[in-house]
């Protein structure tokens, strides 16, 4: 029920608005009742016009009825006031974390939505296909990193007419071939009816060997190039440690990411708690660095054993739109010391 308020909300806003108001009328007559039209709108400061239209619908679905001493509730609207309490009491404490998760991040928004169990993925997917949908426009240059969530945002984006440039952030990152950002830039393309560019390299190549690359392979250079004009970019975030392994980096980088006490990993940037990077590796894509000239960004995330790679990461990017799920939200909220509502 939660995940189709926060739905409902990001689609049709003013049906949160209708919500909130006809249980606070029910709320208000659970308390005192019966009464009158203008009293009842005096009382909760909705408009008496707005009361006459809002009475009308509830007791047209039989949770009001109307007697001359003025309106009541039914046995059904009585029933109905605390299970709305609770779900609505649920929606407003989430979206008060949010608040304080992004000020605490000092970055553009925090979106939470509902996790259960395996529907994570699905779930941070689908939140984030709406949101980066709606950023882009024809001629848009969008670029996706790698990993199970946008492959899960991919999955999840509806198909539309936006003719955009999609192209990964970076070169490739483990084995799976679904998670890589070159499928996953090739999938949203179609879904968009745009067009993608390939990065036929690994990630973590030599710079010397990244150098030679791109002054023997006009191609190298020119999807470089675009990729640096992102206008969209939409990321995941990895545990430090995790994502080394991932990369097989050498056991010396790794004991240089646990003396630096790296937590988080995003575009091949290692970060501490506080934001800093403690290493980078060689790519000629997009960096944390970059994202200051990128006009739009989303990082994802989801998992309370990611929290703390999360804050490490959108401390370094200091923008940026952070959709996670209410698990990592809870690991965020500790980490930061927010208090519990």
């Amino acid at each position: 029920m939660n995940e189709l308020l926060m739905v409902c909300e990001r689609i049709a806003p003013e049906l949160m608005t209708v919500l909130k108001d006809r249980y606070k009328l029910l709320s208000h007559l659970a308390y005192e009742e019966p009464l009158g039209r203008r009293s009842l709108a005096a009382a909760t400061d909705i408009s008496e016009r707005a009361v006459r239209s809002h009475v009308d619908a509830l007791r047209g679905n039989g949770l009001v009825e109307i007697s001359k001493p003025g309106i009541y509730l039914s046995a059904e609207g009585r029933d109905l006031v605390p299970k709305l309490r609770v779900i609505l009491h649920e929606y407003e404490r989430v979206g008060e974390l949010e608040q304080q998760l992004k000020h605490a991040l000092h970055i553009d928004d925090v979106i939470i939505t509902p996790s259960e169990g395996s529907l994570m993925l699905k779930r941070l997917g689908f939140t984030a296909a709406k949101v980066v949908q709606r950023m882009v426009t024809d001629g848009s240059v969008v670029a996706v990193s790698g990993g199970s969530t946008m492959a899960a945002m991919a999955d999840e984006m509806p198909s539309s007419v936006l003719h955009p440039i999609v192209v990964p952030a970076r070169g490739g990152v483990g084995e799976v071939v679904e998670y890589q950002a070159n499928v996953i830039a090739s999938v949203l393309a179609e879904r968009w009816h745009g067009s993608y560019k390939m990065l036929h390299l690994p990630d973590g190549l030599s710079k010397d060997s990244l150098d030679m690359l791109v002054t023997l392979e006009p191609q190298i250079k020119e999807i470089s190039e675009v990729i640096h004009r992102t206008d969209i970019l939409v990321f995941g975030i990895g545990q430090a440690l995790h994502m080394a392994d991932v990369r097989h980096i050498p056991d010396g980088v790794r004991q240089q990411l646990v003396d630096g006490n790296a937590v988080g990993e995003a575009l091949g940037q290692y970060c501490s708690m506080d934001g800093s990077i403690v290493y980078a590796t060689n790519n000629i894509g997009l960096s944390l660095r970059d994202i200051v000239n990128i006009p739009h960004v989303v990082a994802v995330a989801g998992g309370f054993d990611k929290a703390g790679a999360i804050i490490s990461v959108m401390r370094s990017c200091k923008k940026g739109i952070l959709i996670i799920d209410d698990q990592a939200a809870e690991g965020m909220r500790q980490l930061l010391n927010i208090p519990a509502l």
